[in-house]
């Protein structure tokens, strides 16, 4: 693990936190996908969406891993229970780059494989050509890509669905 680097499960007191750092992470790379005929539309949107992040942190606290840096919040990661499906892998803005993305997917996989799985499913936007990179070099493989709805965003987005073969790993 990284050095000053700590992973633990969320707390609901946290909730807030989270869910703006998520929305700073999709808000630095992926704003730009937001339609709508007016900016105040599209202004109530990202407020919708921040909302939603949070709403999101405080029913799933239980299960998303966080990742600290030196004691500040710097990421978290989030699975669907009882399934290989990796719901959300959000690095705060200013932590990119330092291996905190690395460290929560391979435990939010280890979690995956402890529970009987042994595959682990995500989904991320088809123009986010960072994380597609990302989860490559991690290992992982596109195995869809097509349009969904999206409820959280009002409308159709063109999605990858990516997949990984997991293995044993010394903890």
């Amino acid at each position: 693990m990284l050095d000053n680097t700590t992973l633990r499960r969320a707390s609901i007191a946290e909730a807030d936190k989270l869910g703006q750092m998520a929305f700073d992470a999709w808000d630095s790379s992926m704003n730009h996908i937001l339609r709508a005929d007016s900016d105040d539309q599209i202004e109530a949107d990202r407020r919708a969406l921040l909302v939603a992040f949070q709403l999101f942190c405080i029913n799933a606290a239980p299960a998303i891993m966080v990742a600290e840096q030196d004691g500040m919040l710097a990421g978290w990661g989030a699975r669907d229970a009882m399934s290989p499906y990796i719901s959300d892998l959000w690095v705060a803005p200013s932590q990119q780059r330092k291996g905190i993305g690395r460290a929560l997917l391979h435990a939010v996989e280890q979690d995956i494989f402890r529970s009987g799985h042994d595959v682990s499913v995500l989904e991320t936007h088809a123009e986010n050509g960072g994380a597609i990179r990302f989860y490559a070099r991690e290992g992982y493989g596109i195995v869809w890509r097509g349009v969904k709805f999206s409820k959280l965003l009002g409308q159709r987005i063109e999605k990858v669905r990516m997949e990984k073969q997991l293995v044993v790993t010394a903890l």
